[in-house]
């Protein structure tokens, strides 16, 4: 099988805009979808959301990437995957080759027949889910969607709070009295607090329970992550900001500035980058959580990712969902006890609904 083609596009869906702090303007989120076509009629598909630039990013895939991997052999993940992110270091976006390397295990996985979880070697067919907020205007809001999904038998809820501390922590409190003690929260304060405010709120979580505190402070100031972990009880994650590959990670883990990674599939090399980041933490003895909060492909893939690895306790879903789905002929269904399934369809299982996807492109690079 070889490479024929790679194609890209930008997609306009109906307005979609988000914001996940409060001293961060609301943007627009715009799709980029990815196609690699193969002389054995197998085209493999990845989709990302971006909040700027996307026609760059589109046509620098297609005009910097589509060279190296025209007659490639797309079952070459590795080679393939080298070769695009050491030219990512210094040229492109780490966005386009995460998303090709997507693209490139559905292509495998819809040549075996099988679903991608288990070409990377199933070690669980269904895992729980817990919901993942925007930033609110007011603390009982947390709490209102937090009591929702206890009672739709969702297994916890992280905040996006308005990443000021006093705000929140009282959306915190609201919300663990909302919810009571027997419910899984976590905060992640999107890199907003400096150490000493990062301290201050990561006590107070920590009275209440919490079961991580996500990205407290900007991850390049590892010295003041190791200083927060030795000061705190409650775990630290942290790494979804970054987008320099899997090789800063070892970094985090060797001088003790988290309890737990967290990193991005289509930012930091796609579904082999988490492996990478995975196998990483397993080997530390910590837990890498994929953050799941984008396109509805993106999202399959960190879930193939985590239905084959033991060292992940949970897959994210971002509440509200819709806007994320866009374009899509199924979506990621979650059951009445909080699990999701394995998908049982080859590759990642999951089908864009190419007329709403014609509609809507903007631009198109072939």
């Amino acid at each position: 099988m070889k490479i024929t083609d790679l194609r890209t596009r930008v997609v306009a869906p109906p307005e979609f805009v988000f914001q996940w702090r409060e001293d961060i303007p609301p943007v627009q989120l715009t799709m980029t979808v990815f196609e690699i076509e193969t002389d054995e009629g197998i085209t493999g598909v990845s989709t990302s959301w971006l909040p700027a630039a996307p026609h760059e990013i589109a046509e620098s895939a297609n005009h910097f990437f589509k060279p190296l991997l025209l007659g490639a052999d797309p079952f070459q993940r590795e080679k393939i995957w080298q070769e695009l992110m050491a030219f990512s270091r210094y040229m492109i976006s780490p966005k386009a080759a995460s998303n090709i390397d997507i693209a490139l295990w559905d292509i495998a996985g819809k040549a075996a027949g099988r679903p991608v979880y288990e070409l990377l070697g199933a070690y669980r067919d269904r895992v729980p889910v817990y919901i993942t907020t925007e930033t609110q205007k007011h603390a009982q809001d947390y709490a209102d969607i937090a009591v929702k999904c206890k009672e739709q038998g969702l297994h916890g809820v992280k905040l996006h709070a308005a990443a000021t501390p006093d705000k929140d922590i009282e959306a915190c409190r609201a919300t663990r009295a909302a919810v009571g003690d027997d419910f899984t929260l976590m905060l992640d304060a999107t890199s907003a607090y400096d150490w000493h405010d990062a301290v201050r709120v990561g006590r107070e979580i920590e009275k209440l329970g919490f079961h991580w505190y996500e990205d407290p402070m900007r991850d390049d100031d590892v010295a003041g992550f190791v200083q927060l972990c030795q000061v705190l009880d409650v775990p630290v994650l942290m790494g979804e900001s970054t987008a320099r590959g899997p090789w800063t990670f070892a970094h985090y883990l060797t001088q003790g500035a988290c309890d737990g990674l967290r990193a991005v599939g289509d930012i930091i090399g796609g579904i082999t980058g988490l492996r990478k980041i995975g196998a990483l933490a397993e080997l530390h003895n910590r837990r890498m959580e994929p953050h799941s909060y984008g396109s509805t492909l993106v999202q399959a893939a960190h879930l193939h990712y985590i239905l084959s690895v033991r060292n992940c306790e949970f897959f994210e879903l971002p509440y509200p969902r819709g806007p994320l789905d866009f374009g899509m002929k199924d979506v990621i269904e979650v059951g009445d006890d909080g699990y999701v399934r394995a998908p049982t369809a080859p590759g990642l299982g999951y089908e864009l609904d190419w007329d709403v996807i014609d509609d809507a492109t903007t631009r198109q690079f072939s």
